[in-house]
């Protein structure tokens, strides 16, 4: 079986190149299509649901790191992440989220394939270790999804992964991502999300700082994701918010 792949980044030239590099099919793998930055990925994930996203890490409208947030425990798929020489501290934390690999550019071609024989062993585990649906007596015990709440609203100022939090209550984290879902009827991201706009609701209502400085503090490096997430969950922007 092939397994459907997604190419992001925000230099054509190494969009098409990645897409040459190697003989995709040899190795089970098909390019479904490709995208400049993470907004545009996300869609395109939630359309084709591929198996492995191949991303660079630092992109306009939604870093790699914010879209591997924005999958997390919502979509069933890998990532590899590009990076170049001076951004390993972003490729340390991606790896810490649960990346398969981290690339160097330039791209090596037997990195590259490593990098998908691993994700072939990786999803071959995940299918056979998770469960065809969740048991009754898991969806009746909220313990897990509490635990993971309370953890949101002590820690949404930092980055959050569903597969990190899943081994501090040592579940699977596409088990705990439907679990998550089914019991709070909201994806892991959209409820972190909703967090944080909410506490920068208070900042904005009891002080005059920067629409960037409110982002940094609940959580958002870039204040334009943040902005826009306001804006879906809100209905306004930051500011006329704070004006209203």
């Amino acid at each position: 079986m092939m397994l459907k792949t997604i190419i992001v980044d925000d230099e054509p030239k190494m969009r098409e190149g990645l897409k040459k590099i190697i003989y995709w099919e040899t190795y089970g793998f098909t390019i479904c299509g490709d995208a400049e930055n993470g907004k545009q990925a996300l869609i395109l994930i939630e359309r084709e649901r591929p198996s492995l996203v191949i991303t660079d890490i630092r992109m306009p409208v939604l870093s790699g790191l914010d879209l591997m947030m924005e999958v997390s425990g919502r979509f069933d798929c890998q990532f590899v992440v590009i990076s170049g020489y001076g951004e390993f501290d972003y490729a340390q934390r991606a790896l810490k989220y649960g990346a398969i690999d981290y690339i160097l550019k330039p791209i090596d071609e037997e990195q590259l394939i490593e990098a998908l024989q691993r994700t072939r062993r990786r999803i071959a585990f995940a299918n056979d270790s998770l469960p065809l649906e969740l048991p009754q007596n898991v969806v009746q015990n909220s313990e897990a999804v509490e635990e993971v709440i309370q953890y949101i609203r002590e820690h949404y100022k930092e980055p959050l992964m569903i597969k990190e939090i899943a081994d501090k209550v040592f579940l699977n984290p596409i088990y705990l991502g439907q679990l998550f879902k089914k019991q709070t009827g909201s994806y892991f991201n959209n409820f972190v999300h909703q967090i944080r706009v909410e506490e920068a609701k208070k900042k904005l209502k009891g002080s005059s700082n920067k629409i960037a400085d409110i982002a940094l503090s609940v959580g958002y490096s870039d204040s334009d994701y943040f902005v826009q997430q306001f804006k879906k969950l809100v209905g306004c922007t930051p500011s006329h918010y704070r004006e209203k």
